[in-house]
């Protein structure tokens, strides 16, 4: 199944036309953000710091290439693995005492009784069991499973989820060193670069500084990242041990969360990669004289596919949809109707892709304070540039680059076309990243590891160093954010116990709170069991923020004007007790007033605020239910 010379030529030549397209377009998108943001001048840092970068090199070239020997900081397999793990640990501990916040406060609710039964509804029913007031599609026993077990472990401490936590990203950061060293076997240091990079990513501190972080990313990127090992493992060695753990490891992937789909895509993509750079047999071993060595290729995707079909099976029959194609699928027939349908949908698809990137790109190269960022561009550049005089010997780097920096990012990428734009949503595309970047830094058998060693590693630890600057501050603030949601959700829950049952209480949070972010969707589970002893949140009647209520406004809306509907009836004169509690940010802590207002003054702010009476609307925008509560947290504090 060898390519012949002039297909491997035009193919190479392919490769190397994807690899200029790719750095075209980064480099494209970064300078229209770039310049977008008023900082252009950002990249005539980058060009001085990639010189003087490039000076040294030459000069080391220059003086002791000759003599110098390759320098490995990494040697063998302890050392890299003994600096992840302790580079990781290190800037993670920020995160350690860090309280609950968002989504773990729901599912910590819903999975702190843990059961069998409720384990095996799971393989039938929505992973949220309607905690959201919706049905979210995610088929994910396992992700409940692990909530469970993590339950059992650590009850209310958040001290051992997040280090459960640390634990699955250097485990991640492990399966990318041995992917990177199995990819190209040899010096480890590279693949050592590579687990540093993403171990230090600032774009995963959502997935190491939340508790819930492991559990929604960590665990199902470390089956991912395990099953794709074990693939490219049975492909170099022919060992069918691989094979069958890789068969698993998809599985559990496929039910911990549904990004694993995209594994057999990538699983043949790798296979083209192989066939790229000359590794053209199904195994390991050699193949027999007159074999189909083709045949062997495509029967090893047989177990994958057929995974993959019961898996969607199994999805139809729990869930409205094999792949929530109620949200894609319902536009087909106006794509196929005519032109005009075609192009309508083509651009709308277009903008969403171009919207996709842009906002990653933000995410994974555009944290860093400006002149930061200038440095890291520039020792970026000088990679680029050394591998771009070198490419005629550097054929295996490119393919890998091209691999792990375009095919792996964009099959990783492709669920995300129908999802919410989130940047812990790139911990699965930043494990391949950060493989072509360890490439890119030190493409293999070249002299640009061999003489150019010490400035060269120079310039990676001046990447790392940077990136764990970057997470070390991310990491802190996260920290600070969930100290704020503790001290809060704490006032508050001491102010409910003490407070006559049925009180009309407002909870406010200015205008661009800065903090605000961590108050999403935590109530009212964190005012319920197993937080509270009791059920705090039904001994008043709150009105919330909607941003900080579990469900949608539609379910908020219908939760408040019940709760208007019982303060609202009676004479207009009848006075309401009502107990504001407003978010101060100097303190960082509730300011509480209390007010008895006339009914018929309540009413008339209602009815301003909404544009009509309340018992007339049954459903209202997002504006319209900030708008109300903001209008009834101002007549408070403005009634004498």
């Amino acid at each position: 199944m060898t390519p012949p010379v002039g297909g491997r030529r035009w193919y190479g030549r392919l490769v190397t036309a994807a690899f200029l397209l790719l750095l075209g377009s980064v480099s494209g998108v970064v300078s229209f953000l770039l310049f977008r943001d008023g900082k252009g001048w950002v990249l005539l840092i980058a060009l001085f710091a990639g010189a003087l970068l490039w000076a040294l090199e030459r000069l080391e070239v220059k003086y002791f290439g000759s003599s110098a020997p390759g320098w490995n900081p990494l040697p063998g397999f302890l050392a890299p693995l003994a600096i992840v793990c302790l580079a990781t640990c290190a800037v993670c501990l920020p995160t350690l005492n860090s309280y609950f916040s968002g989504d773990e406060f729901a599912y910590i609710h819903l999975f702190h009784n843990p059961s069998l039964s409720q384990f095996l509804r799971l393989f039938h029913a929505d992973l949220s069991q309607g905690v959201w007031g919706w049905n979210a599609q995610e088929l994910r026993p396992f992700y409940g499973l692990f909530y469970m077990l993590s339950y059992s472990l650590w009850g209310l401490h958040p001290l051992g989820y997040h280090l459960s936590a640390i634990l699955v990203h250097v485990l991640n950061s492990l399966m990318v060193f041995l992917i990177a060293k199995r990819v190209a076997p040899g010096q480890s240091g590279r693949a050592g670069l590579a687990a540093l990079l993403f171990a230090m990513l600032p774009v995963n501190s959502w997935n190491v500084a939340w508790a819930n972080g492991y559990l929604t990313e960590g665990i199902p990127t470390l089956f991912y990242l395990f099953a794709f090992l074990c693939f490219i493992s049975y492909r170099s060695t022919g060992l069918s041990r691989y094979l069958v753990m890789s068969v698993l490891a998809f599985a559990a992937g496929l039910l911990s969360k549904e990004t694993a789909v995209t594994l057999p895509v990538m699983l043949v993509s790798y296979d083209l990669f192989r066939w790229r750079v000359g590794e053209h047999r199904a195994t390991g071993r050699e193949e027999p004289s007159g074999s189909r060595p083709w045949l062997g290729l495509l029967v090893t995707y047989v177990p994958f596919g057929l995974l993959l079909l019961g898996y969607l099976e199994l999805r139809r029959l729990a869930l409205p949809s094999f792949l929530r194609e109620d949200s894609w699928g319902s536009h087909l027939h106006e794509v196929v109707a005519s032109p005009a349908g075609f192009w309508l949908h083509s651009t709308h698809v277009a903008a969403r892709f171009w919207g996709l990137q842009t906002f990653n790109l933000q995410h994974l190269l555009l944290p860093y304070p400006a002149p930061t960022l200038g440095l890291l561009l520039g020792v970026i550049g000088v990679w680029v540039v050394s591998l771009l005089r070198r490419r005629a010997e550097c054929r295996r780097s490119v393919g890998a680059i091209v691999y792990f920096g375009l095919l792996w990012y964009l099959i990783s990428n492709a669920p995300l076309m129908m999802s919410y734009l989130d940047a812990h949503h790139l911990y699965i595309p930043s494990a391949g990243l950060s493989v072509a970047a360890a490439f890119l830094a030190m493409p293999p058998g070249t002299e640009i590891c061999v003489r150019a060693g010490f400035i060269r590693w120079l310039g990676a630890a001046v990447v790392v160093l940077i990136c764990a600057c970057q997470l070390w501050s991310d990491n802190a603030q996260w920290a600070r954010k969930a100290e704020v949601t503790e001290r809060g959700t704490a006032q508050l829950a001491r102010a409910l116990v003490n407070m006559p049952r049925q009180t009309l209480v407002i909870v406010w949070f200015p205008p661009d709170t800065p903090f605000m972010s961590m108050w999403d969707e935590n109530l009212p589970y964190a005012l319920q069991e197993p937080f509270r002893p009791t059920d705090l949140y039904s001994q008043a009647r709150l009105i919330e923020p909607p941003g900080t209520f579990c469900c949608p406004v539609p379910q908020w809306w219908g939760k408040t004007r019940g709760v208007l509907a019982a303060e609202l009836a009676g004479p207009p004169e009848e006075p309401v007790e009502v107990e504001l509690f407003a978010w101060d940010e100097r303190s960082t802590s509730f300011l509480r007033r209390h007010r008895a207002l006339p009914k018929e003054l309540l009413r008339a702010c209602v009815t301003k605020s909404l544009g009509s009476p309340a018992e007339k609307m049954d459903t209202i925008e997002d504006a319209a239910a900030n708008r109300l509560v903001d209008a009834l947290a101002r007549l408070v504090l403005e009634s004498p």
